[in-house]
């Protein structure tokens, strides 16, 4: 029997944007807000000065 869990994961932080566009370019790629990011191993957090 194969189990699969899904961990939630924050990867896009921008406080105070109430609003972002999303789209999916592909399973594991996504555009939030012009912020192209890699569902598995990208964050984005515009509090960081390091992003």
């Amino acid at each position: 029997m194969t189990y699969i869990y899904y961990k939630r994961k924050n990867i896009y932080q921008n406080y105070p944007q109430e609003t972002a566009t999303v789209k999916w370019i592909n399973d594991e790629t996504g555009k939030i807000s012009d912020h192209t990011l890699s569902v598995k191993q990208d964050t984005f957090n515009a509090n960081d000065r390091s992003n």
